[in-house]
């Protein structure tokens, strides 16, 4: 079953305990910067993920060249693409500080290529590995997908 982009904005959230030892909040702080920033800097992490997929579709997708980064073919038209966030201007320093979650908060399908939940669960499970060996710890790290429906933004 594919991802419903037309109908619902989904989101994969990864997150650290907020009650986890502050060595490992000092360590997924350091994750996240490079996770989130800009400029290919998360490309690495990008592979590592890749290579802990179980689906070879993943493991297969090319990284995906823009200034978010993520995975997914660089044609918006035909390929499905999956982004970072970034610190947007109008995000205040204190937000981006203190939110602690790694967000890929751009999913995007095409009529030739859609996300499948079976690849977007081995994404999710792949990430809390590569972090969890970030962190040597991945007992504090959760990661799911939010599906809120488009309309909720009508109003």
């Amino acid at each position: 079953m594919s991802l419903d982009t037309k109908t619902y904005v989904y989101k994969l959230r990864i997150s650290i305990d907020k009650d986890a030892h502050p060595d490992y909040m000092k360590r997924w702080s350091d994750f996240k910067n490079k996770c989130e920033g800009s400029g290919g800097e998360n490309k690495h992490i990008v592979e590592r993920i890749k290579q802990s997929c179980s689906l070879q579709q993943n493991k297969n997708l090319p990284y995906l060249n823009c200034i978010e980064g993520g995975m997914g073919g660089n044609n918006s038209s035909i390929n499905k693409q999956i982004l970072f966030r970034t610190k947007k201007p109008w995000m205040s320093s204190f937000l981006w500080k203190y939110d602690n979650d790694i967000l890929m908060d751009q999913i995007y399908c095409t009529e030739t290529e859609k996300w499948t939940y079976e690849e977007i669960s081995d994404l999710l499970s792949a990430f809390i590995k590569v972090s969890g060996k970030y962190l040597e710890n991945k007992g504090c790290i959760r990661a799911w997908i939010e599906m809120t429906p488009r309309d909720i933004y009508r109003y």
